[in-house]
């Protein structure tokens, strides 16, 4: 595993930002760090649970923290947490990155692994189109359900609020140029979609998001659906 390549995390305390998946949780276990993983879904965390040993799980919100003391944490890793947090927060991420710097030990690090946003002058690779289409779509859905969405931070735009809130070295690197999505997560992609827009009570934007869907599945079966670029960021106190 490439993430968090070169660190020691033996015997470390990291906060583990946003469950999710587990993937990230089970890593940091392995790799013998004492893990605390916060995050608002306990069902994620739930299940979690059946593949962790000696993590401890707390359900809450990253922006507010107060179980937590100060200067108690090695390292926080936000695995795919910073543009999640939009969803629920608009596009307000300071509360966290203030909790973050305010739970880090004293020469501790913060890293954020996430996708670039869809913007030319700041992703390092070209933009596909196919996902770049599936990515509208799905925003559009989530608005017209009166949901929020995923907000890609640009990690320029980030660097500058951590080095604003009083971390120093900040180092921006690109881990992974772009990814092929698996014909699984496009099928679950479709699905969630197809069942976000059948509760729409309009029956022709019904028909027109259906179609527009069609369309896009119907380019996926031709050719791959790439990612964007993901990067990590590194960030000392």
């Amino acid at each position: 595993m490439d993430k968090l390549k070169g660190l020691d995390l033996e015997g470390k305390r990291v906060l583990d930002a946003g469950t999710g998946g587990c993937n990230m949780t089970t890593y940091l276990e392995k790799w013998g760090a004492e893990v605390i993983s916060v995050d608002l879904r306990d069902d994620w965390q739930e299940q979690c649970r059946e593949k962790t040993v000696k993590t401890q799980f707390v359900t809450a919100d990253l922006i507010d923290m107060p179980f937590l003391k100060d200067d108690v944490f090695d390292y926080i890793v936000c695995n795919f947490v910073i543009s999640a947090l939009t969803q629920k927060k608009g596009t307000l991420i300071s509360p966290a990155l203030r909790e973050f710097y305010r739970v880090l030990k004293k020469g501790g690090m913060l890293i954020v692994i996430d996708y670039y946003p869809f913007e030319e002058g700041s992703c390092p690779s070209p933009i596909d189109e196919l996902h770049m289409a599936l990515w509208r779509l799905e925003n559009a859905v989530a608005e017209l359900r009166g949901e929020g969405h995923l907000l890609e931070f640009s990690p320029n735009s980030l660097k500058k609020e951590l080095e604003a809130i009083g971390f120093t070295k900040v180092d921006i690197s690109t881990l992974v140029d772009r990814v092929v999505w698996p014909q699984e997560l496009l099928e679950e992609h479709k699905e969630n979609l197809l069942e976000d827009i059948e509760g729409f009570d309009d029956e022709l934007m019904k028909k027109a998001f259906k179609r527009r869907l069609h369309k896009i599945m119907g380019k996926t079966s031709k050719r791959e659906l790439r990612s964007g670029s993901i990067y990590e960021l590194r960030a000392k106190y």
